[in-house]
């Protein structure tokens, strides 16, 4: 979603606003814009299009008098795509940039009105500015305190006045770090963003407002009291932040997946024993007094948690109940229920919003994230850290393996728990998760294999992906890609579904990729669509003697469990979405209309 950054220092801030919003530029974005404070005055330029091309105009303007600025990238959702709507938002000597929603902001807008305000933009975001300069008599601080009581929603706020030696910013339901460097203070939306620059870290809190100097900062807490600063060493490299000689972020993230999953495992399993060291802030006789699981998640998340439905009934045997972040209102949470939210940010507005509704139901919660201190962690109970590193394509690729990879482990903690896995059940199971990151390794040496099959159905007018048992969600993953970075428009349904409807849309030739590592009763549906003319990958299992009577090309996976399978066809999957789409010349990092972290419901 919309990207804020801020710098006050001893440096000139133009530079370094434009070298931070282009860091997050993976959000996703339509318009930028920079305010800066120089000689007293505030200049704001902005326009919709790319950062680069404002860029260009600021070095033309660029004033050496600067000292303190703020910048913003916009992701449209109240007002179109255009220069007025873009951030900065002024009002007299007031700058602001936000991200959010304000929902009252309709009745906010016609009280300044009548005060004699007028509008330029058509944005939610212009009322914070103008609420601001209402309060405004020379202490930006309270004056923002002041604006924010009326505020109903969600922001992440940088403000900057002509006057005010410092900067404020505030934050509550959208992410906000401050890095602390030599004799500065840096604001953005991601920790990436700041690592060229500092890798000390302030994560601010759900409520928190801040005082921002170049040599020090004062936090306010939710309650409006001081709070001790607490600063983070940011310790993964930055390079982990940048390409690293692959063509696009998502491609270096799809190979750096074995490590990604042996980060996820790392002491957290005894072999010896068959135990699972998760702290999930319950003791074993509450988990097994468990009678239900309950998991909230939105789009690849939820694919994870549908994943989860099938192995947390075979492994703990427990039901569960999968639902839509956005849909929570028909997830009913009963006692004895354990509610599990699975956001790759742990920023996701929808999921965020469930389970603080949800939490008033009573019982224990858990979450499965990948960052350290963000929001999700101080609505529940335990975390599952995934601990990936940062993830800069848009499109979920390790983050996603390793959230399976957290529920396996999950699964297994709660199969011991209650006993419904033996020690012998478990011991076996994790040894052959250790050898996980190898076998993924595997699949991402047929890469040349499968960007011969991807680019020879590039310009396919549509795709289909089948799966059954663990692979159906498998199979709605793989089309999701395919539908965000190629924009072909792409269907995942369970194998037996294809009788009930779909298979009226098979014609010639259409590609269907079918993930056959689960047992053969796929291979019925293969017959199927072979039948009206498809054309069908397989994702087979090595070896498998019958797949080549029925599939039109094969890919080898090699042999393991069937829910570590799901995982190796995941990573198939992603290849040949990526292939298709670099085939296709399109921006696959940053695919047209998506943003990295939906911050907004």
């Amino acid at each position: 979603m919309c990207g804020i950054v801020a710098y006050i220092g001893d440096q000139r801030p133009g530079p370094i606003l434009f070298d931070t919003l282009k860091r997050l530029e993976y959000r996703g974005y339509d318009s930028a814009g920079v305010a800066v404070k120089s000689d007293g005055n505030i200049e704001v330029l902005k326009s919709a299009g790319r950062i680069a091309d404002l860029e260009k105009i600021y070095q033309m303007r660029g004033s050496p008098g600067e000292s303190m600025g703020i910048g913003h990238t916009r992701w449209a959702t109240h007002g179109r795509p255009s220069d007025i709507n873009a951030h900065p938002h002024t009002s007299g000597e007031i700058a602001i940039v936000h991200n959010g929603i304000i929902e009252n902001y309709l009745e906010l807008r016609d009280h300044l009105t009548e005060m004699g305000y007028q509008f330029s933009s058509e944005t939610d975001s212009e009322v914070l500015a103008h609420l601001i300069h209402f309060y405004y008599k020379k202490d930006l601080l309270e004056a923002t305190i002041k604006a924010l009581e009326h505020v109903e929603g969600s922001y992440a706020l940088a403000v900057l006045a002509a006057s005010s030696p410092y900067l404020v910013c505030a934050r509550k339901d959208s992410p906000l770090v401050l890095g602390q460097g030599k004799s500065a203070f840096y604001l953005a939306s991601d920790v990436p963003a700041l690592l060229p620059y500092t890798r000390d870290v302030i994560r601010m809190k759900d409520g928190e407002i801040a005082r921002v100097y170049a040599d020090r900062v004062e936090m306010l807490d939710a309650g409006g009291m001081p709070r001790a600063v607490e600063i983070e060493r940011i310790t993964w490299d930055a390079d982990a932040a940048e390409k690293g000689g692959y063509t696009h972020f998502m491609l270096k993230e799809i190979h750096e997946q074995p490590r990604a999953i042996r980060e996820t495992i790392a002491g957290r399993i005894s072999e010896i024993d068959g135990e699972v060291r998760l702290d999930l802030g319950m003791s074993d006789e509450e988990i097994r007094g468990l009678e239900r699981v309950s998991i909230i998640a939105c789009g690849t998340s939820y694919h994870a948690g549908m994943l989860a439905k099938n192995l947390f009934a075979r492994a703990a045997g427990l039901p569960v109940d999968v639902e839509v972040a956005s849909e929570f209102i028909n997830l009913q949470i009963r006692p004895r229920t354990l509610l599990l939210g699975i956001t790759q940010s742990g920023e996701t507005a929808d999921t965020l919003l469930a389970l603080k509704k949800a939490k008033t139901c009573g019982g224990r919660s858990l979450a499965i994230t990948n960052v350290v201190g963000s929001t999700v962690t101080g609505l529940v109970d335990g975390t599952i850290y995934t601990r990936c590193g940062p993830e800069i394509g848009v499109a979920a690729t390790k983050t996603f393996t390793s959230q399976l990879v957290a529920i396996i482990l999950l699964a297994i903690k709660l199969g011991r728990a209650r006993e419904h896995l033996t020690p012998d059940q478990a011991r076996k199971m994790l040894i052959e998760l250790t050898k996980l990151p190898g076998l993924v390794q595997r699949v991402l040496e047929k890469r040349e294999e499968i960007r011969k099959i991807a680019e020879s159905y590039a310009h396919a007018g549509c795709y289909f992906f089948i799966g059954r048992d663990y692979l159906y969600p498998i199979s709605l993953e793989g089309a999701l890609k395919m539908k965000e970075i190629a924009y072909i428009p792409s269907e995942g349904y369970a194998g037996g579904e294809l009788k009930h409807g779909p298979l009226a849309l098979i014609t010639e030739k259409t590609p269907v990729v079918a993930l056959a590592t689960c047992g053969r009763k796929i291979q019925s549906n293969i017959k199927e669509v072979r039948a009206r003319g498809a054309d069908v990958v397989a994702l087979a299992t090595e070896g498998d003697p019958d797949i080549a009577k029925v599939a039109s090309r094969i890919i080898e996976l090699p042999g393991t469990r069937p829910i570590y399978s799901a995982v190796l066809c995941t990573v198939a999957v992603q290849l040949l979405a990526y292939y298709t789409a670099n085939k296709l010349g399109l921006p696959i990092d940053k695919p047209r209309n998506l943003a990295k972290c939906v911050t907004v419901e």
